[in-house]
């Protein structure tokens, strides 16, 4: 019998009441099931908080709710190293609350890095969407982020074995970009 080792999937959000439950249930929805998710607020002031307070509630088992001292607002960087700080598994993924996962991404990326123990990290394309009426400004930003000549970021739809990016990640929170 293969090991399924616990992957944790960490969701940093700010003020996403309208994307956040999406970006859960598509944690939920994976093929692979070994994975705890952590619910890392930063400082939201809308119905995002309370929505990932339920859900921790609802599945105490799998979900955990985390935020910062006094509900700050400390950024994307610091929010993601208190989830990898918190995190128990031996594989760590992120997404942010406007996220959303295809459903065999995680085991997917899993067998890849089983399939190549030298790997410690392995990410896939990405596909970004807007809910904008067609400005001019939003296709500039699209330009920026290299979608018209990669769409890949790698920071978004990665999975990296929890020592390694322990020792690369916790260091300075500068070290992990945000957009």
């Amino acid at each position: 019998m293969s090991e399924k080792p616990l992957i944790s999937a960490v969701i940093i959000f700010l003020n996403e009441e309208k994307f956040i439950q999406e970006a859960i249930d598509s944690v939920f929805a994976q093929t692979y099931d070994n994975w705890e998710l952590l619910l890392v607020d930063d400082g939201s002031t809308d119905q995002s908080a309370q929505i990932a307070q339920r859900c921790a509630e609802q599945y105490p088992e799998k979900v955990r709710y985390i935020e910062h001292p006094n509900h700050a607002n400390r950024g994307m960087s610091a929010s993601r190293n208190l989830g990898v700080r918190r995190a128990k598994g031996k594989y760590i993924s992120y997404l942010d609350g406007d996220d959303v996962w295809l459903p065999n991404k995680l085991e997917e990326q899993l067998d890849i890095l089983n399939s190549q123990p030298e790997a410690v990290m392995v990410f896939g394309p990405l596909q970004l969407w807007y809910s904008w009426a067609g400005n001019p400004e939003d296709v500039e930003r699209e330009r920026l982020y290299g979608v018209d000549r990669t769409g890949v970021h790698p920071y978004s739809d990665t999975l990296v074995k929890a020592p390694k990016l322990l020792s690369l990640m916790l260091r300075d929170e500068e070290f992990i970009p945000s957009r």
